[in-house]
């Protein structure tokens, strides 16, 4: 029940929910016109980060 009060906090004290900081990286997401996941996503992109 406190994960969902959390949840709803965040969603109620954000501006943008699908636009997150983390460190000194500005993240945004959106919902893919795919059927991939999203850790099918986030492998691809770190893959290409690493160069494999």
């Amino acid at each position: 029940m406190k994960e969902k009060s959390k949840v709803i906090d965040y969603l109620l004290n954000t501006k943008n929910p699908y636009t997150l900081k983390m460190h000194n990286m500005n993240i945004e997401m959106t919902y893919s016109k795919s059927n991939k996941t999203f850790e099918e996503c986030m492998l691809n992109i770190l893959k290409g980060k690493i160069g494999k």
